[in-house]
C-alpha cells in the first residue's frame, strides 16, 4: 500500500517518466498500470522485456487489455488469459497473432462469435495433420469452422462430408476450395440446408447444377435462383431439370432467351406454361405456342390474351384461333385490318358482334 500511494503522489508528468524509464522495477509498473492515465499506460504498452507476471498484471486493466492484445509478442499464458475475455473485440485480435498454441487455436474456433472466428481463419495456417485431427474433435464448432479453412485438403473435406452437424457440412458447402466431388456428396445429404449451402458456393460446376435441377425439395431448387451468375447454359440445364419448379423458375428468369422460352412453352407440366404466362414481356412465337398448345381449359390463354400482342400475333391468332381466343382478341382496340378482315367473316356471331362494338 505504501508504494501505491507514494507513486499516486506523484504527477502526472512524473508517473509518466517513471513509465518510460528502463530503471523502473517490474512491481512499480505494475502499480503505475493500476494508478496512471491514460497517457501512462500507454507508455507501458510500449515496453518490451516484460516478465509474463506483469503482462498479466497489465492485462487487469481494460484500456491496457486492448491495446497488449495487439502485440505479436506476447507469451502463450498472457494469449491464454486474453481469450478467456469477454470482449469479443480482444479475442478477433488475439486470433490474429501469429504464434498461437493448438489450445489456443482450438479455443478460438470455439469462439462464439463470428468475427473471432473469421479471424482466426483470415491470419492463421493450419497443416494438413492438424486439420485431420479437427475432424474428429468432438466439439462440433470446432468442426464448422475448420470446415471453413482455405485451402482445404481433399483427404479432410472428405471427412467433413460424414460430420453428423448440419453446420459443418453448410461450412464446407460454402468452402471456395473444395471440389465438385464435395458438392456431389453433400448434394447426397438427407438435410435439405446442407443442399441448400451448395446452391450457395463460390462456383458450381455443370453437373452440379442439374444435380440441383432435379432437386425433389422446392426449397433448394429455389435457392439455385438466388445466384446472380447463372449464365445461359446454366438456364439450359435447368430448363430441362426433372423438377417442374426448376423449369418453372427458368422462365421466370430475367435472362431466359426467347429459344428457352418457346422449349417451355411445349413443356408437358401445365404449371410451368402457367408461369411463363405470368411474365410481364413474352415474345410473339412464344405466345402462340401458349395459346394454341392449351388443349383443355383457357387458364394460359386468360393470362397470355390480355398482354400487349404485335400485329402478327393477332393475325395468326384471328386464322388459327378457337371460339374462345376469337371471342378474346375480337374485343381489342388495336387489332390489325387483316385480322379484323379475318374476324368480320367468322361464322361466330359473338365475334362479329364484339368486332363491331370495338
Amino acid at each position: 500500500m505504501e508504494a501505491i500511494e507514494k507513486i499516486k503522489a506523484k504527477s502526472k508528468d512524473e508517473q509518466l517518466e517513471m513509465a518510460r524509464s528502463p530503471e523502473t522495477t517490474e512491481e512499480d509498473l505494475a502499480i503505475l498500470a493500476q494508478v496512471g492515465n491514460h497517457r501512462v499506460r500507454k507508455a507501458l504498452a510500449s515496453r518490451t522485456g516484460l516478465s509474463t507476471n506483469t503482462l498479466l498484471a497489465f492485462i487487469k486493466n481494460n484500456y491496457l487489455k486492448l491495446i497488449i492484445s495487439e502485440r505479436k509478442d506476447l507469451p502463450d499464458e498472457v494469449l491464454q488469459k486474453l481469450v478467456e475475455e469477454d470482449n469479443w473485440v480482444i479475442r478477433e485480435k488475439v486470433a490474429s497473432h501469429p504464434d498461437l498454441s493448438e489450445d489456443v487455436i482450438i479455443d478460438l474456433a470455439n469462439d462464439e462469435s463470428d468475427y473471432v472466428r473469421v479471424s482466426l481463419l483470415e491470419n492463421q495456417k493450419f497443416d494438413e495433420a492438424f486439420l485431420e485431427r479437427m475432424v474428429k474433435i468432438d466439439k462440433r464448432l470446432v468442426r464448422k469452422t475448420f470446415a471453413s479453412s482455405s485451402p482445404l485438403p481433399a483427404q479432410v473435406a472428405k471427412g467433413f462430408v460424414d460430420d453428423d452437424y448440419y453446420g459443418t457440412k453448410v461450412a464446407l458447402a460454402k468452402n471456395p476450395s473444395v471440389g465438385q466431388d464435395i458438392h456431389e456428396a453433400l448434394l447426397k445429404d438427407k438435410q435439405a440446408v446442407v443442399r441448400k449451402a451448395v446452391c450457395q458456393a463460390p462456383s458450381i460446376a455443370p453437373e452440379i447444377t442439374k444435380m440441383i435441377g432435379n432437386d425433389e425439395n422446392d426449397g433448394v431448387v429455389e435457392e439455385i435462383f438466388k445466384r446472380e451468375d447463372l449464365t445461359e447454359k446454366d438456364l439450359d440445364i435447368l430448363s430441362s431439370a426433372r423438377n417442374w419448379k426448376a423449369r418453372a423458375l427458368v422462365s421466370k428468369h430475367p435472362n431466359v432467351t426467347e429459344e428457352q422460352l418457346l422449349k417451355l412453352a411445349k413443356d408437358e407440366e401445365k404449371r410451368v406454361k402457367l408461369q411463363l404466362a405470368k411474365r410481364s414481356t413474352i415474345p410473339g412465337k412464344v405466345i402462340l405456342e401458349l395459346v394454341f398448345g392449351e388443349k383443355q381449359g383457357n387458364n394460359i390463354k386468360k393470362l397470355v390474351l390480355k398482354k400487349d400482342l404485335d400485329s402478327d400475333s393477332l393475325i395468326e391468332l384471328s386464322k388459327k384461333g378457337d371460339d374462345y381466343v376469337k371471342k378474346v382478341i375480337s374485343k381489342r382496340e388495336d387489332l390489325p385490318n387483316e385480322a379484323k378482315a379475318i374476324l368480320s367473316e367468322d361464322p361466330n356471331e359473338t365475334v362479329r358482334s364484339n368486332l363491331k362494338a370495338s
